[in-house]
């Protein structure tokens, strides 16, 4: 696997599907048949937002979801050290190491859509 088509998967799985499940479940479930008690929180204060306050709230979900999964793949390139982890990091598909650029281009694919 190229490391284009890593972080394409990655931003599917990760940023696409994760977002519609996030998105479905905020918009669809109601406070009532939530038992944790953040998902309690979180659905009153969505449900108290108007329609661009919703649509804002995901877009920053979305954000958080793109920033750290930037960061994870940094990490992986070795280019965001991480106190404590002495030694390489590396990341291979079917034994081929993949990093060293996978944080830009996931970050580029991201600024595009």
């Amino acid at each position: 696997m190229s490391p284009d088509g890593f972080v394409q998967a990655i931003q599917r799985a990760v940023v696409r599907d994760n977002l519609a499940v996030y998105n479905e479940m905020f918009r669809t479930t109601p406070v009532d048949r939530a038992v944790d008690p953040l998902w309690i929180r979180a659905l009153t204060m969505f449900n108290t937002l108007d329609d661009e306050g919703k649509d804002t709230l995901i877009e920053v979900i979305a954000n958080v979801m793109i920033d750290t999964t930037a960061n994870i793949l940094g990490i992986v390139d070795g280019c965001c050290p991480v106190s404590g982890v002495d030694g390489d990091v590396t990341l291979s598909v079917g034994g081929q190491v993949i990093g060293g650029e996978l944080q830009e281009l996931f970050l580029e694919l991201n600024e595009t859509g």
